[in-house]
């Protein structure tokens, strides 16, 4: 558990870098320089506590276009405390007037990690991943979308000691190199990606991780979101989420469901709770008090359960809250630097830092 744990908060960092999203529109403010760098602070049980540097550089593949949605190239290097590192870099492109879009990326941490478990004592090992991922998107009628997406995760698990390499045995820890393939049916009517006041976005995908892929056993995941986007007042977004990630009886523990994964919800540790499939509500109030300072404040609930939905229950409920702080780096591109603090259940709470929104 511990060990899969660790595993899910490295994909959950590569979210978490890489938070920008689909875009809609190439509306223009005034102009600034193309890129943006920030700091970055993280502090968690598998990575330990530590810091970095983001940064984005923005482009158009069409040069000389006031339609083509900007695309962008971000990079995240973090290190810790405990010699632990994670590199990952990403790209979402715009292509034909928004026609095509395509995103890739790809990221290599390295955890050390060093637990405490009832039964083996100190275990010590060390855990590296390598992701590489990509997705191509083709509008196909009006606001609509078609497309296909893969991913490939490699996972070796080096350095055990003799209290690890027991509980490898207990546990069929072993490594593995995994792929997944998707198709995608996406609907984007907002008036901006990084700052949209209306509209909506919505998602629909289906992905199988088959057996001679590299999976431990064969499995398929159906996922998708809706996220509203309404303005009453100027300055000020109500946002709105909905997300369902379900997966079939007897997937593999690193295909589950996860809270704490893409923002479905902040405030728990990535990969603490998971179960076959999970169904999140989230809410956020965006307020901008200035041209580039603003705030947000945000609740959202989460049901992780095994089987139907029948079997949920106060045991499968997961509640969430926080505020956060935001500072709008670049106007042109409406592209805020975002610090939020969220809190779930028991002593369940985290800080994000990152480029863009959560959702």
């Amino acid at each position: 558990m511990k060990i899969k744990t660790a595993v899910w908060a490295l994909v959950a960092l590569t979210s978490i870098s890489f938070a920008e999203t689909n875009s809609t529109s190439a509306v223009k403010t005034e102009r600034e320089r193309p890129w943006l760098a920030a700091p970055m602070l993280v502090s968690n049980p598998s990575f330990g506590t530590g810091g970095g540097v983001m940064g984005m550089y923005f482009f158009n593949t069409e040069k000389g276009s006031t339609n083509n949605p900007m695309s962008s190239l971000s990079g995240l290097a973090l290190y810790s405390d405990t010699d632990s590192h994670f590199l990952g870099i990403f790209a979402k492109t715009y292509w034909k007037q928004d026609t095509w879009r395509v995103t890739a990326g790809t990221a290599n941490p390295l955890i050390n990690n060093d637990f405490n478990l009832d039964g083996f004592g100190d275990v010590k090992f060390t855990t590296k991943v390598n992701i590489l991922f990509a997705r191509v998107d083709r509008r196909v009628y009006g606001d609509w979308f078609l497309g296909m997406k893969g991913q490939l995760m490699a996972v070796n698990y080096t350095d055990p000691n003799s209290a690890a390499e027991n509980y490898f045995r207990l546990a069929d820890v072993e490594n593995s190199t995994s792929g997944q393939l998707g198709a995608i049916l996406s609907h984007d009517s907002r008036d901006h990606v990084r700052y949209p006041t209306s509209g909506n976005e919505a998602e629909l995908g289906w992905s199988a991780a088959p057996e001679s892929w590299g999976a431990t056993e064969s499995y398929s995941v159906t996922e998708g979101f809706y996220n509203q986007y309404m303005s009453f007042v100027e300055k000020q977004v109500l946002a709105l989420r909905a997300y369902g990630r379900f997966t079939p009886s007897g997937t593999p523990y690193s295909g589950q469901s996860a809270l704490g994964r893409f923002g479905d919800l902040r405030g728990y540790t990535s990969g603490k709770y998971v179960a076959e499939n999970l169904v999140a509500l989230q809410a956020e109030y965006r307020v901008r008090v200035t041209k580039r300072v603003g705030g947000v404040a945000f609740a959202g609930v989460s049901q992780l359960y095994n089987g139907s939905f029948k079997n949920t229950n106060s045991d499968t409920y997961y509640p969430s809250g926080g505020i956060g702080f935001r500072y709008m780096m670049n106007l042109e591109n409406k592209m805020n630097f975002r610090l939020d603090y969220a809190w779930g259940t028991g002593d369940e709470s985290g800080f994000y830092m990152s480029f863009g929104e959560a959702f």
